[in-house]
């Protein structure tokens, strides 16, 4: 049942990974701009044996590095007990996978966490806890913050720049069907679509994330309001409906094959190379799918591919 829910967060972590910025600093008291850059880690870890083979994967939803810190963000749709336990694991798995040498032996250092409750009640905490107990006796008390999505108004959202809440506002109003409920929702929901209008003329969003947005904001509002088609045409209706669906990455498909098509004609790899460049930084797309894009239409490595964006 949760599948659509974390499908959505982690679409938005990979194509819209800037919006994961207000979040780390709402949660962890950062105050990082939007223009920072950031970096999707890979979120596959392996668990090994003694011999070093792979035995099973585990997948976390996102681990960010923005600088020298490495961040993890989970999203869970409802209080699970044994979230912890999955927390450590994970946190364990990355903090391995970083581990560095130093002059003693190894190092690894664990990241900031944080789990996102999509849903919560009044016992709900905000963090959750384990101690952890090693040779000898020694202790650590590790906590992990809670992010308790319906907590925050759609004041707050805009406020904060909490855009990425955007698309799980809905589960605020999955209990109600009362039709005298529907002026509210929908002068909520214009506040959002208002304050995202705003952040894009200020430049803080752009077409691509606010697409996705509002994309997302209508499936999950037809997922919980299937049967209710005044709630969906009342949030439809404000969100942009049908309009934006899908837009933003046929726009991108389209973009790169005309500039590929271009650079083609004129007989010109380079200039082919910088037109999906431009094309794709047009359209909002992350320097790190850009790479990913000229790796593999071109057949560049990692370090061409680079070297090409950071010229342009």
């Amino acid at each position: 049942m949760g599948q659509i829910f974390d499908n959505i967060f982690r679409t938005l972590c990979e194509k819209n990974s800037k919006l994961l910025i207000p979040l780390i600093n709402e949660v962890f008291h950062r105050n990082y701009k939007m223009t920072e850059k950031i970096e999707l880690r890979a979120g596959e870890h392996h668990v090994l044996d003694g011999n070093q083979e792979k035995l099973n994967k585990r997948i976390t939803d996102s681990t960010i590095r923005i600088g020298e810190n490495l961040y993890h963000l989970e999203c869970q749709s409802n209080p699970d007990g044994s979230m912890v336990l999955r927390m450590v694991e994970y946190d364990f798995h990355i903090a391995l996978e970083n581990a560095t040498e130093v002059e003693a032996g190894y190092e690894m250092r664990f990241p900031e966490s944080a789990v996102l409750y999509l849903r919560h009640n009044e016992n709900t905490p905000d963090e959750i806890q384990m101690r952890i107990i090693f040779p000898g006796n020694a202790s650590v008390n590790y906590s992990v913050p809670v992010i308790k999505t319906q907590q925050y108004s759609d004041e707050d959202i805009v406020g904060k720049q909490l855009y990425f809440l955007i698309p799980y506002y809905i589960l605020r109003y999955e209990h109600i069907s009362e039709e005298g409920c529907l002026a509210e929702i929908s002068r909520e929901y214009r506040n959002l679509y208002q304050g995202m209008i705003e952040a894009r003329e200020a430049g803080v969003l752009n077409e691509y994330d606010m697409s996705n947005i509002v994309d997302f904001t209508n499936r999950l509002v037809e997922y919980i309001f299937d049967g209710n088609q005044k709630m969906k045409s009342e949030v439809s209706a404000v969100m942009g409906g049908e309009v934006l669906e899908t837009y933003a990455d046929r726009m991108i498909a389209q973009g790169m094959e005309k500039g590929m098509e271009k650079g083609m004609e004129k007989g010109m790899e380079k200039g082919s190379i910088q037109t999906t460049i431009k094309m794709g930084r047009e359209f909002g797309m992350s320097e790190e799918k850009l790479v990913e894009r000229l790796m593999e239409e071109f057949s560049l490595d990692r370090e061409e591919a680079e070297r090409a964006c950071a010229e342009i």
